[in-house]
């Protein structure tokens, strides 16, 4: 492969010099406008995928961020039922103890509230009974006769009468407002249980999805995050993540990228040829597919931006082309024959007008000229040349200039 690139680069120089002169005075390196085919070619370089394939997410029933304790190799050939992810359980076990703690030390509050209540209940009925019963006594025995009792004793009397009532009516209003309290106080507890209820529940219910399970037979690939990277143990899950992939390998595409400043003419329905870095011999043909909308950088904090883009190849060898492996492909995204193009060096422009400084016998002199589609290196004129002119590479010294 190196050696054919060499022979290309020499190929390359050797026209060049062809092409170009500087045996004018003023040593002002020139070339002769020639028509020929010209072609756009966008480099990219990406990896293979799968056109459809069978997404292993996160179970969606999975409450919180959960830690990843273990992933199946990638690359690894997995059945259905197989195990090929697993959470990290520590964390919801402890939470599920604590909650469960908190509950049955609600119940304990609660037996406890209970007992305290019905000790009161019985408190407050002894004692409206043995109210009762004085009052009952100091009814019998209260008498206004002068004869026995002073004035005074029988003002006590009746002040005892009205005590032993107010107290009679107080234990009424404690045994109404204690019931009231009392199923407030238990209807709190209960609520507190609730929610606690729905925590546990909600732990349990993790620690029933900690394993993630393959749906069906299949190669067992990674899939990157947002950020290129791959899954990792530690890494924090989030339900719907997708960790992986078992994807359908009979039909393959390729997934690449172009940098923003070369995706110039990249659009869907292009060729393109796509080269297996393991196989740079055996070149495969396909289609643009998709084209991402906006150029965006492939890894965190770098400032370089790519297309993303999607080729559907023709053709797919299984036992080449295995998903992740890397490819770099040539994207056609422009072919003319015979059309006069000449290197960009030798197309000057501002504000919207463009030139070349053509050869004349008196010198070089300034002649506007249309451009049209143009390449990494060469752009089309379509006005303002003809075959056989001979132009300036480069600016020419003023005393060359008519």
């Amino acid at each position: 492969m190196i050696n054919k690139l060499k022979i290309l680069i020499l190929a390359a120089v050797t026209v060049l010099v062809s092409a170009c002169s500087d045996n004018n005075s003023d040593g002002v390196l020139t070339m002769v406008v020639n028509r020929g085919d010209f072609s756009v070619q966008i480099p990219a370089h990406g990896e293979l995928e799968a056109s459809k394939a069978t997404a292993i997410v996160v179970p969606g029933g999975l409450r919180g961020p959960q830690s990843l304790a273990w992933i199946q190799d990638n690359f690894s050939r997995v059945k259905a039922g197989d195990v090929v992810a697993r959470m990290d359980p520590t964390r919801e076990s402890y939470r599920l103890q604590m909650e469960q703690f908190d509950y049955d030390r609600l119940d304990l509050d609660g037996s406890m509230q209970t007992q305290k209540d019905k000790t009161i209940s019985k408190e407050l009925l002894a004692g409206t009974e043995v109210t009762s019963q004085e009052r009952d006594l100091a009814e019998r025995f209260f008498s206004e006769d002068e004869r026995v009792y002073t004035k005074i004793e029988i003002i006590e009397q009746m002040r005892n009468q009205d005590y032993l009532d107010a107290k009679l009516d107080f234990y009424d209003w404690g045994l109404t407002q204690h019931g009231s309290q009392a199923a407030a106080e238990l209807e709190l507890i209960k609520l507190k249980q609730q929610g606690l209820n729905a925590k546990i529940s909600r732990y349990q219910n993790n620690l029933s999805q900690m394993e993630i399970i393959a749906p069906t037979d299949g190669l067992f690939v990674y899939q990157a995050g947002w950020d290129g990277t791959f899954p990792v143990v530690g890494d924090m899950m989030f339900s719907g993540f997708t960790i992986a992939t078992l994807p359908d390998t009979r039909q393959m595409q390729a997934k690449l990228f172009v940098l923003e400043s070369e995706a110039a003419g990249l659009s869907l329905g292009k060729k393109a040829t796509v080269y297996l870095d393991a196989y740079p011999d055996k070149p495969f043909t396909g289609e643009v597919v998709q084209v991402d909308a906006l150029a965006k950088p492939r890894e965190k904090d770098s400032p370089v931006n790519y297309f993303q883009f999607t080729v559907q190849l023709d053709e797919t060898i299984e036992s080449l082309m295995q998903p992740g492996r890397q490819v770099n492909a040539q994207v056609h995204a422009l072919s003319k024959q015979d059309v006069l193009t000449i290197p960009n060096q030798a197309l000057f422009q501002k504000e919207g007008q463009y030139w070349v400084y053509l050869k004349t016998s008196k010198g070089f002199s300034k002649q506007q000229v249309t451009p049209g589609n143009r390449s990494l290196n060469r752009t089309v004129i379509t006005q303002g040349l003809t075959q056989g002119d001979v132009i300036a590479l480069t600016t020419p010294p003023k005393r060359s200039r008519v």
